[in-house]
């Protein structure tokens, strides 16, 4: 009879538990319901509230000799983008499905031009500011001096068949072509290069190309006789 009653005790426990552990279910299931729909219903419009990212620019030119200038990058697809130039709005433009945007045939004035860029989304949400960039405009063409070789020099034998080019330019960036092949210009805007001469007769052109484009040139007759 003891026995019976215990178990008959346990019996009543696990019944009560079951119910517990059902009702508790429930519980959590309706908990479950009621967080996916507040997800749902305020969830989605809260995150199309978020302020959209700043664009990023992917072909802002340090230096250039024109008047206008084509700027580009990336942002959210379907944003907009503000140019703002020199603390001006310079116009907007429309992110296509990969993100991409571009400012066609901006005009820049003479010296150096500040661009910066922020986003606004389609609820009006505005980004930060992205990273500023300053753009110079740069019409003067770069000094070019050769110190050697002397033009008209007539180079002999395979000792002399290897020309040394050396000179200096007028700036920093400048990039020096002799012919095709590109000189190493130094920190002191020095620059040098050994050229190898055909037999006879040649005319050599030797290159300075600024960062903005302008470029100033030379050249030198030379002469090499085997």
């Amino acid at each position: 009879m003891r026995y019976a009653r215990v178990m008959a005790r346990r019996s009543r426990l696990s019944r009560v538990r079951r119910k517990r552990e059902s009702r508790r279910a429930v519980v959590y299931i309706v908990l479950a319901i009621v967080i996916m729909l507040g997800l749902v219903t305020w969830g989605v419009p809260a995150m199309e509230e978020l302020s959209p990212t700043p664009p990023v620019f992917s072909d802002v030119p340090e230096a250039t000799s024109s008047a206008k200038v084509t700027i580009g990058g990336f942002a959210q697809p379907g944003v907009e983008v503000v140019l703002v130039m020199d603390g001006s709005e310079e116009g907007r433009v429309l992110t296509n499905d990969a993100g991409v945007f571009e400012f066609d045939s901006i005009a820049i004035t003479e010296g150096e031009n500040k661009v910066v860029a922020y986003t606004v989304s389609a609820r009006g949400k505005e980004s930060e500011q992205s990273r500023s960039y300053t753009i110079r405009v740069d019409r003067t063409a770069p000094v070019l001096t050769l110190s050697s070789p002397e033009d008209g020099r007539v180079f002999r034998g395979q000792s002399e068949r290897i020309a040394e080019f050396q000179g200096l330019v007028s700036e920093d960036g400048v990039r020096v072509y002799v012919g095709e092949r590109v000189a190493i210009v130094s920190n002191d805007n020095t620059f040098e290069l050994s050229y190898q001469l055909q037999e006879g007769d040649q005319d050599i052109e030797i290159k300075a190309v600024d960062k903005a484009g302008n470029e100033s040139a030379s050249r030198v007759k030379l002469r090499w006789e085997p």
